[in-house]
């Protein structure tokens, strides 16, 4: 068991601290924006489908970072099309492109090493080198202006899109603009914290935001909170006990998800009884 006061002596666990503390900062605003749409699984076949990005790199041994980011905006191009021709199934759009996705990852997997390839299902944020931190910066500071900037008309587009329509705001332009952000964040931290921890990320904040907030602004700034809760608590206790980040985090935000569900719980039964 490590000291976790002297934590921040080595380099790995500051760089993985910031890491930790940029996605909460962008992940849980991604996945209110999704939950709002009614389309939060689009995170997870996102994440999927630059796992198949990530295999294509491997395979032809050059940048798996570039070409994850490059599968899954064209992934999220082909969601937001078939989306647009299936307006009443949307989830066609996804499960047809997890389905592409899968296939392809599970062909390219049996010609790259399995050991590289296992790293980037549930990612090593101990081991995040300078670019890939840089990266990172670029990308958070662009999803972040994006969510001020266009904060009103995706909150518009969450309540009511046929109405966007007829008050003649640019529909489609406005969504694809979401779903091009959305895949190079996700993209980006599949290649991170792992393809397959993306969506726990992503929902787990949410889900603990709308426990205890109604309001959308309540919900932005308690999914941030709860996301860095958990990401940092459960850094301390991976690098304490020697356990894997990733999953390690994970766990951490479903024992607050708990927490706060048995909290909310116990005070709704104190205050039906006081009355």
């Amino acid at each position: 068991m490590l000291n976790p006061l002297f934590a921040f002596e080595h380099p790995f666990f500051v760089k993985a601290f910031i890491v930790v503390i940029l996605l909460s900062l962008v992940l849980p605003l991604m996945g209110i924006r999704l939950a709002g749409r009614g389309f939060t699984m689009v995170s997870d076949t996102l994440s999927h489908t630059s796992l198949a990005g990530i295999a294509i790199g491997l395979a032809a041994g050059t940048f798996p970072m570039v070409w994850s980011i490059l599968i899954s905006l064209v992934a999220a191009l082909i969601i937001e099309f078939i989306r647009r021709r299936f307006p009443k199934y949307s989830e066609l759009a996804l499960t047809i492109t997890l389905a592409l996705s899968l296939g392809l990852t599970g062909i390219l997997s049996q010609v790259v090493s399995s050991s590289r390839f296992e790293s980037y299902l549930f990612g090593s944020l101990y081991t995040i080198n300078d670019m890939e931190l840089y990266i990172l910066i670029g990308v958070v500071v662009l999803a972040l202006a994006y969510e001020v900037l266009f904060y009103r008309s995706n909150i518009a587009l969450a309540y009511n899109e046929e109405e966007c329509k007829a008050n003649g705001m640019k529909v489609i332009v406005l969504s694809t603009i979401d779903t091009v952000v959305t895949s190079l964040l996700v993209a980006l931290a599949s290649n991170i914290i792992g393809a397959l921890m993306v969506a726990c990320f992503v929902s787990i904040p949410v889900a603990i935001s709308l426990k205890v907030t109604h309001s959308s602004k309540g919900a932005n700034y308690a999914s941030i909170i709860a996301s860095a809760a958990m990401s940092i608590l459960g850094l301390f206790i991976a690098y304490t006990f020697n356990l894997h980040v990733g999953g390690t985090i994970v766990l951490t935000g479903i024992a607050i998800l708990v927490f706060t569900i048995s909290g909310k719980y116990i005070i709704g039964k104190i205050k039906h009884h006081k009355h």
